[in-house]
């Protein structure tokens, strides 16, 4: 890929109940911009979040994202949280809602943006439904006045398991060792000894906390697993509902970190029925935004098939045009 122009912008972070001492004061988000558009900057924007080891400019399909988004007055900006790249082993999803928190709240108060939509990659569709669902951030109708921090949708690319993605691609035993030595470390916030980590998993430190939260069933990173009791569905996706979040998922058809006998359909199709449930239950008239595509021959990051990453932003396009814009 050529080189491509990028504005950098510096957003303070402060203090809140969730995020009591930032790591740090300000951080950045990088906002693609294409000269030969009347305007670099438009009057929305959306928030672009990737998985495990990812930064900004690290998913490859997000500048033609961007770039597909301008006709609809749209700005992508990748946001550099403190867990980018390696910080993820000392991170947790509470502190990466506050600090997507802080950039929302930058681009409404500060940048005047009118529509603001997240998009996550991997774990970073974990960060999504943090936000929505546990951050404070998105009252529900019923919860009051719209703080200005709500987002108007959420898009979900690859959303995966993380527990299982690990349960199918580390020894068993080496697995169960690293989680019972996790469960048993009084400091949760101290790294994991090297020699207690799974092979492929010893490169990065990783606090006790974030390895029992990504490996361990119902830690905080578990949102996606095929196993997940009914009551944890209807958190989750009647969680959704009852916010009437509008919401696109975008699974990957060839994804390498999904097991081959997993029926990925029939699982969004389940979650879709706790989101309808939810959205219409006691609410006569009520509508809300599910979509759902799997990307046709796509890996994981959608870098295998241009045909997949064309899919892809067609599908938000549309997504965005009927269910943000259409909605309000």
């Amino acid at each position: 890929m050529p080189p491509y122009p990028t504005l950098v912008h510096s957003f303070p972070v402060f203090p809140s109940p969730r995020l009591p001492s930032p790591p740090s004061s300000t951080l950045q988000a990088y906002e693609h911009i294409f000269f030969s558009s009347p305007s670099p900057s438009h009057k929305n924007a959306l928030i672009f979040i990737g998985g495990l080891g990812d930064g900004p400019h690290g998913v490859p399909y997000v500048r033609s994202l961007a770039s597909f988004l301008a006709s609809l007055n749209f700005s992508v900006f990748e946001i550099r949280l403190t867990s980018s790249f390696s910080g993820w082993g000392y991170s947790s999803l509470r502190q990466d809602a506050a600090e997507i928190q802080a950039l929302v709240s930058y681009l409404r108060k500060g940048l005047g943006k009118e529509k603001v939509v997240l998009m996550g990659h991997s774990t970073g569709c974990q960060d999504c439904l943090e936000y929505v669902l546990n951050s404070g951030a998105h009252p529900s109708p019923s919860e009051g006045q719209d703080k200005g921090l709500k987002v108007d949708g959420i898009i979900l690319q690859g959303p995966v398991s993380d527990r299982e993605a690990i349960k199918m691609s580390v020894d068993p035993t080496e697995r169960e060792v690293s989680l019972k030595h996790a469960e048993e470390m009084k400091n949760k916030e101290e790294v994991m000894p090297g020699d207690k980590m799974p092979e492929g998993w010893r490169g990065t430190p990783v606090t006790a906390y974030r390895w029992g939260s990504l490996a361990g069933v119902g830690g905080d990173d578990d949102f996606f697993s095929s196993d997940l009791p009914d009551s944890t569905l209807a958190k989750i996706w009647g969680g959704l509902g009852t916010k009437r979040t509008p919401t696109l998922i975008l699974p990957s058809e060839k994804d390498e970190w999904v097991s081959d006998s997993l029926d990925v359909e029939a699982m969004i199709e389940t979650w879709e029925d706790f989101y309808s449930q939810a959205v219409t239950d006691g609410q006569k008239g009520s509508t809300a935004w599910f979509e759902s595509g799997l990307i046709p021959g796509a890996n994981h990051r959608v870098e295998n098939n241009p045909e997949g990453e064309k899919f892809l932003c067609k599908r938000v396009k549309e997504f965005i045009e009927s269910g943000v814009l259409h909605e309000g």
